[in-house]
């Protein structure tokens, strides 16, 4: 069944990667530049799979209704991709309807190949490359290399049952995930002595994050940034990771399912930057907020199910940067915001900005700057 099905299979998925270049060429909107970006390095680590006969079986070890009905999906696909270059930036929308169709086409590709593909090593005295494949568990993952200056390692494109670590990992500072869906504990990246930043970007956590700090002993205690983007089954952080004191920047994005902050967040002293944009059902900001004396950047916009800030906000003596446009939630702020004698910026809707008036003569060096609120877009944030 695999020789019947490769032909129309190649064949539209060939048209789909011409058309996604072409309209990279012309687009120039950065939302859908970027997510085309995404799509075409899918496309192209697809393509390797059509060289070995083995892997094109496996590939295709799908019900014969099922892969019909995939090809048919791709063909749907090349047209939302054309469709993205007749979008103007104004119709903000399409713009947000296209961009899921987009993430969701790329999601599906790999769900569909489960691509197992090894990089080639890079033979340059600039790079030590780091390559994960063929794991015991058929696990479809892609390590990209790891740079001999930033020591950062990629893994990307399918389902991680576990995380072989080597003697290779031992000096990575930086780790990125993108678009793992992960079925057991992340454990061992806990042991990793010289880990700096770990990303997760469009992952499907589970449970594996839960169960990775809580049972690990090994607390990562060179972790200075952590970040979570578009990780769609992120519901909530466990308190373990408020022992990462030496924690500066924590980036929480578009997790939607996210509904809670842990209550002892406030442990995180060294902390600079907390980004919670777009997590659409967080509820509030726990009480230990008041103990983060070295934040300096606040991000809460889009953060629409936000109602009440607590008291403790104003011990923020470090606050210069708050972004909270679109909490329409939110109908008043604490009295202590006229504690915040080194705030400099409030990034804001119209909306907002009024609830900020009442503090401008306590905070002599606070501006206000009003954004554009556009009501459409945070409504498809919701229903996204």
């Amino acid at each position: 069944m695999a020789v019947i099905f490769e032909t129309p299979l190649q064949h539209v998925l060939g048209e789909l990667q011409k058309a996604v270049h072409v309209v990279g060429q012309i687009i120039q909107t950065h939302r859908f530049k970027s997510l085309l970006k995404r799509l075409e390095k899918t496309l192209e680590s697809i393509e390797l799979v059509f060289y070995e006969s083995w892997r094109l079986s496996k590939v295709l070890d799908h019900p014969e209704k099922e892969t019909i009905k995939f090809i048919s999906y791709l063909r749907n696909a090349i047209e939302i991709v054309v469709k993205c270059s007749s979008i103007s930036c104004q119709t903000m929308s399409k713009k947000v309807l296209h961009s899921n169709k987009l993430m969701r086409l790329n999601n599906e590709l790999l769900r569909f190949f489960q691509i197992d593909v090894q990089k080639k090593t890079m033979n340059t005295s600039m790079t030590d490359s780091i390559a994960i494949s063929g794991l015991e568990d058929n696990s479809s993952v892609v390590a990209l290399s790891a740079d001999g200056y930033s020591s950062t390692c990629c893994v990307y494109a399918g389902q991680l049952l576990n995380l072989p670590l080597t003697d290779s990992f031992a000096n990575v500072k930086s780790i990125r995930f993108e678009h793992i869906s992960f079925a057991s504990s992340i454990q061992a990246l806990f042991i990793l002595p010289f880990l700096q930043k770990l990303s997760f970007l469009m992952c499907e956590i589970g449970d594996a994050l839960m169960n990775g700090v809580t049972e690990s002993p090994y607390i990562p205690s060179n972790l200075i940034d952590l970040e979570f983007d578009c990780c769609y089954d992120l519901m909530e952080l466990p308190s373990e990771v408020c022992n990462l004191v030496h924690l500066q920047n924590l980036s929480i994005t578009n997790c939607h399912e996210l509904d809670a902050l842990p209550k002892k967040l406030g442990n995180l002293s060294n902390l600079e930057i907390l980004n919670l944009h777009c997590c659409t059902k967080l509820q509030g900001i726990p009480e230990s907020i008041g103990s983060l004396h070295n934040l300096s950047f606040l991000d809460l916009s889009d953060c629409l199910s936000i109602s009440l800030l607590p008291n403790e906000i104003g011990e923020l003596c470090s606050l210069r940067v708050v972004k909270m446009s679109g909490v329409h939630g939110l109908q008043e702020l604490p009295d202590s915001m006229s504690n915040l004698s080194r705030l400099e910026e409030v990034i804001c809707d119209e909306e907002t900005s009024y609830l900020w008036m009442d503090y401008e003569s306590d905070l002599n060096n606070l501006k206000i700057n009003v954004v554009e609120d556009d009501r459409l877009e945070s409504f498809m944030k919701i229903v996204q």
